[in-house]
């Protein structure tokens, strides 16, 4: 899944409104805050397309589509995830 780095702002702008309004967390300096945010994003969605890379070059042997693909990529992709702390 690649987002482009305007939806990825979009999705960073729409996070810190939402813990701005909500009061969840007092911010000095809203542009940092937003900076981490976006860095956050983007490491996260970038680790979810290795982790996706990393799955289907395991069932590269296999048909896509099949019952037997569907479930096994599940299995990889939970492990991915589980592994990576995600």
């Amino acid at each position: 899944m690649s987002l482009s780095e305007d939806r990825i702002s979009t999705i960073a702008h729409e996070i810190t409104e939402r813990i701005w309004r909500d009061d969840l967390a007092d911010v000095t300096d809203e542009r940092r805050a937003l900076g981490c945010v976006k860095q956050s994003l983007e490491a996260f969605f970038g680790a979810v397309e290795e982790i996706e890379e990393a799955v289907r070059a395991k069932l590269r042997n296999k048909a896509q589509g099949s019952r037997d693909w569907e479930a096994l990529y599940q299995k990889f992709y939970q492990e991915e995830m589980a592994r990576r702390h995600l």
